[in-house]
């Protein structure tokens, strides 16, 4: 099947989000992770890119358009303006958007004269979407950051770590996905919700440290000394779900593989107990051999956890992944982002085979009526990366915009187009 060209729609497909017009500014990790989303569940997103860039590293761009207009042009600003202003009452056809998503540093949208209560006053349905590291006032708002940076301020990157050594930062998934990217798609769709309810729109504030938090909710609150629980009041990789427990657990395999273990409950815990026990060599067992019933005995702990680690030791990733598939005994193997594919199906189910590249992760979660859109409904299927500029002409065009007007921006360098010669990877 041929590769679908940017800009190309498929057609029948109804979403959840179908009518939805989104202006992404383009940026970093978050802002677009959220349009991913709102895109995959079609809404119409549009990417806008500076008119120098000739390529962008956004690889979360799946699903939407790209026009490019310059924000340091009175006129480009003027046409963006234009793009998220009311739909006339003349012709409620033209393109405008219903939401943007505005990943700058606090203060940048106002310089350009395009402050959400400009904004508003201009179109009184627009919901804006703000993303910010840190919290917008205070004496971080104005710093520049990443994840690291936003999840050390939360208080849940010094709970994440093994006993004695340093916290150690789960990639940038936390800050910039969980408490930006996934936050600011649920405060969109909040937004619209409410919105058709009233005919109002909004701003919806996300800053990735706040959002951080409130996604760690449950460590956060069982972190207080004063609930005295042994799930994560205790010191770092001292708890039973941090690396302090034997039985919740990543274990390295005779491959030099590995498998997790997340036997917490009794009934889990005995089944992956057994298990282990019968098919370890009787050398290894200390002695008094291990039972179920003192499984939170923590003064075992230490001879369970060396236990482990030399059992594990004596087969392969897959030898186990034989043993623990289709038992309650919560042990699976780690498997490599090759080994998955993107609906999360690994070379160990039977039958099953997975590209040697990997795969792009399938939009989650599944709607049985109104699914996402798969990949390459306005874009290349052969490429993560979608090229700047390449709708300019046709996004102005639906927006109301003449050819002749279209060719006075592009001559003064307010806009560029890019959908004649495209560029491919």
């Amino acid at each position: 099947m041929a590769a679908k060209q940017v800009g190309q729609k498929v057609a029948g497909y109804i979403g959840p989000l179908t009518g939805v017009r989104v202006v992404e500014l383009a940026g970093l990790a978050p802002g677009p992770f959220a349009g991913l989303v709102l895109a995959d569940f079609g809404a119409d997103v549009v990417r806008v890119d500076p008119t120098h860039a000739a390529f962008s590293s956004d690889s979360l761009s799946r699903n939407k358009r790209s026009i490019s207009l310059s924000l340091k042009s009175p006129k480009g600003v003027a046409a963006l303006q234009t793009l998220l202003s009311s739909p006339s009452s003349a012709d409620k056809s033209l393109w405008r958007a219903d939401v943007l998503i505005d990943p700058f540093r606090p203060g940048v949208l106002e310089r350009l004269g395009l402050g959400p209560d400009k904004l508003l006053k201009s179109n009184p349905g627009l919901i804006i979407a703000r993303l910010t590291g840190f919290r917008r006032d205070g004496p971080f708002g104005k710093m520049a950051g990443h994840d690291i940076n936003y999840i050390a301020l939360s208080g849940v990157l010094s709970m994440i770590g093994r006993k004695g050594t340093k916290p150690m930062f789960p990639l940038n998934t936390l800050a910039d996905f969980g408490g930006g990217g996934i936050m600011a798609a649920l405060g969109v769709l909040l937004a619209i919700i409410e919105r058709n309810q009233t005919g109002k729109g909004q701003v919806v504030e996300v800053d990735m440290l706040t959002g951080a938090r409130y996604l760690s909710s449950f460590p956060l609150m069982l972190s207080r000394p004063s609930t005295g629980s042994p799930t994560f009041s205790g010191p770092r990789g001292e708890n039973m779900l941090d690396g302090g427990s034997p039985f919740y657990e990543v274990y390295e395999t005779k491959d030099g593989k590995y498998m997790s273990v997340g036997a917490l409950e009794p009934q889990f815990y005995k089944q992956f107990l057994t298990l282990l026990l019968a098919n370890t060599d009787s050398s290894l067992i200390p002695k008094p051999t291990p039972t179920p019933d003192s499984q939170h005995d923590r003064d075992t702990w230490p001879t369970l956890s060396s236990f482990f680690t030399s059992a594990f030791q004596q087969r392969t990733r897959d030898e186990w992944s034989s043993i623990y598939v289709g038992t309650d005994s919560c042990c699976v193997p780690v498997l490599e982002p090759t080994e998955v594919d993107a609906d999360g199906l690994s070379a160990l189910e039977p039958g099953h085979k997975v590209s040697e590249d990997g795969s792009t992760p399938a939009p989650a979660p599944l709607l049985t009526r109104t699914p996402a859109r798969s990949v390459g409904i306005w874009q290349d299927t052969e490429t993560f990366y979608l090229d700047p500029g390449t709708a300019t002409k046709e996004v102005m065009l639906a927006a109301g915009f003449s050819e002749a007007e279209i060719e006075d921006l592009i001559q003064d360098g307010a806009v560029r187009d890019t959908s004649t010669g495209k560029s491919k990877l």
